[in-house]
């Protein structure tokens, strides 16, 4: 059987209030739906990225794999987390593929902001 397409990606996180602050309020992500403190689902383009409650499945906090998250202005965005208190690496030049840094996000996930040469 082919894999059909794909559904989302989710990192598990300790204290949703927080890291839907993050996520919506500091990178601007649009909520799909929200399930109390189960579940939150933001729309990128289409693109589903969540957050869950650790009790939705056996991945720790922090444990998970990495959202790469697109923008038109990485330096814009990395003040706008710093702003904000949010732990930033440096920027990383990848020649002309383009330029990325990482940030963590509440729960101890990285978040990788990444933009185009």
């Amino acid at each position: 059987m082919a894999v059909k397409k794909f559904s989302s990606a989710y990192y598990v996180v300790k204290d949703m209030d927080k890291a839907v602050g993050f996520y919506q309020d500091i990178l601007g992500l649009n909520i799909k739906f929200r399930d109390g403190d189960r579940w939150t689902q933001f729309d990128v383009n289409g693109v589903a990225v969540a957050l869950a409650d650790p009790s939705e499945g056996t991945v720790p906090p922090g444990g998970g794999g990495t959202v790469v998250l697109e923008v038109d202005d990485l330096g814009e965005m990395r003040d706008t987390l710093t702003r904000n208190g949010v732990e930033v690496n440096d920027i990383v030049d990848m020649g002309g593929h383009g330029r990325y840094f990482t940030a963590v996000d509440p729960a101890g996930n990285i978040v990788q902001i990444f933009a185009r040469s």
